[in-house]
């Protein structure tokens, strides 16, 4: 397998409980927002054949976080296809599988807290780590030298009352921002 980058996954208040601060930030909190963050990662095959290839995301889930509260979207096609991570072993990995990729094709791959209600009204979902690409064994016999060209970003969006009835009143705001790739994003997957 191969490293492409780190994540990190939010939906949490931008700063920590008033009684968690130290003594002369009684207003600081006055500042600050709710932030949901994903993970996007695009991946082109620059090949001349099809690649099926799996993500692998090594993290420690915090304590009450589960994997049904972290969501996936894969699109190759324009069309937006929900998926789910599956443990990988009792260890800290989770698998995404497949990501079917043709000849000249570019793929968004999205990792995300679940925004339900409930979620958006305990904010208490944060994760982090790193992921891996591999070939996956449903891909076949390729020829040697694979490669993909990938971009790694995480995107976020502020938010203050979820639920208020005017947008202007919900305080939106966003961020993004291109996270360290080996080579350029170059990589060769065998």
């Amino acid at each position: 397998m191969t490293i492409i980058s780190t994540f990190e996954v939010l939906l949490k208040p931008q700063l920590p409980p008033a009684t968690q601060l130290p003594p002369g930030f009684t207003t600081v909190q006055n500042l600050g927002r709710n932030l949901i963050q994903g993970y996007f990662l695009t991946i082109s095959n620059i090949n001349a054949f099809d690649l099926v290839l799996s993500l692998v995301f090594t993290t420690r889930l915090p304590a009450g976080v589960t994997l049904d509260k972290i969501i996936t979207f894969s699109d190759t096609s324009g069309i937006n296809t929900g998926g789910s991570l599956e443990p990988v072993g009792a260890g800290n990995k989770f698998r995404f599988s497949p990501l079917i990729l043709p000849v000249d094709a570019t793929a968004l791959f999205i990792l995300q807290p679940s925004p339900t209600d409930q979620a958006l009204v305990d904010l208490d979902i944060e994760a982090r780590g790193f992921v891996e690409v591999q070939l996956s064994s449903l891909a076949g016999n390729l020829p040697p030298g694979a490669q993909i060209q990938v971009t790694a970003e995480q995107r976020g969006t502020f938010f203050g009352d979820a639920t208020a009835p005017n947008i202007v009143d919900r305080a939106l705001d966003q961020i993004v921002y291109g996270l360290t790739v080996q080579n350029g994003g170059l990589i060769t997957l065998n």
